[in-house]
């Protein structure tokens, strides 16, 4: 269901729908695409190759396994850009609308009108798309089961309230990743001072109580045309069973990992390297669908 709207605070906003027939207690995905994107263009409805399309991936696992997908627009931030407001205070490029409200409101009336299950929402994005993932996770996370952020790290000045309640937390990110460094510090075009992907990781195992040790994943360099690989580490044994997780992608860049949907050369000398290795959508499901609340 295309182009559907909710009003939020006297503010109408709008979102892409997908209900699998069997929605009854079916879990929630929300998919938030990065600044300056669409929710069309991160589902490949626009019939652009944008850099986020692999997105539409997510598509294909929400009709085999029964998956609400929720995909939202941000606001507009200028005429031509649209985002999402999320954590980092000193991002200029950020939207000033209140998002948090706009997906509390709308996953309450999804659960309300699907029977789906409140237990088991989630929420991913890549850029700016992740780093508002990470702030439902710091603002509503007694309603958010999961969140996976895609280049994207924890803000350093944060405007964020920070919660205690631990939440599972994916983070993938690439070594060689111009815009979101990955040692922390600014990122390109002054939006914002970040947390490096390690100093991200600690919080998130800190507030979790997993494991401070990983199980580490070197997997297969399938693809050694997209000169990047992909390696895993994963945090065990978290309060209430949660996990933390890092996809590393060495030599990676402002990308999101895709078999199936490859950028185009242009966007590569952009954004960097596309590992070929994993499917984001894939994996982060992966992730997901073992988790409740």
């Amino acid at each position: 269901m295309t182009d559907q709207k909710i009003r939020v605070a006297g503010v109408e906003r709008e979102y892409h729908l997908f209900v699998p027939d069997d929605h009854h207690n079916a879990p929630i995905v929300f998919l938030f695409h990065g600044h300056t994107n669409t929710s069309d263009e991160l589902i490949g409805l626009s019939g652009t190759r944008a850099p986020q399309a692999s997105f539409r991936v997510w598509l294909d696992i929400a009709k085999k396994d029964n998956v609400i997908l929720a995909i939202p627009n941000g606001r507009y931030v200028s005429r031509r850009e649209k985002g999402w407001n999320d954590c980092r205070a000193d991002a200029p490029t950020n939207s000033k609308a209140d998002d948090v409200l706009f997906i509390s409101k709308l996953l309450d009336s999804i659960v309300d009108e699907y029977q789906a299950n409140p237990q088991r929402v989630y929420a991913t994005g890549h850029s700016n798309g992740g780093h508002f993932a990470i702030r439902l996770a710091q603002e509503i996370p007694e309603k958010i089961t999961a969140f996976a952020a895609i280049s994207a790290s924890n803000a350093v000045n944060s405007e964020c309230k920070d919660s205690t309640i631990p939440v599972s937390a994916l983070v993938m990110n690439g070594t060689a990743d111009r815009f979101l460094p990955y040692n922390g510090g600014p990122m390109m075009a002054k939006r914002g001072d970040v947390l490096s992907t390690a100093g991200t990781l600690h919080y998130w195992i800190k507030r979790n109580g997993t494991d401070p040790f990983a199980e580490m994943d070197k997997l297969p360099d399938t693809t050694v045309k997209d000169q990047s690989r992909a390696e895993k580490y994963t945090y065990k044994n978290g309060i209430n069973n949660t996990e933390v997780v890092l996809f590393r992608i060495l030599n990676g860049g402002h990308t999101t990992p895709s078999i199936q949907v490859r950028n185009r050369r242009l966007l590569l000398r952009i954004l960097g390297n596309q590992n070929a290795d994993i499917e984001m959508a894939d994996e982060v499901w992966s992730f997901f669908k073992t988790k409740k609340k």
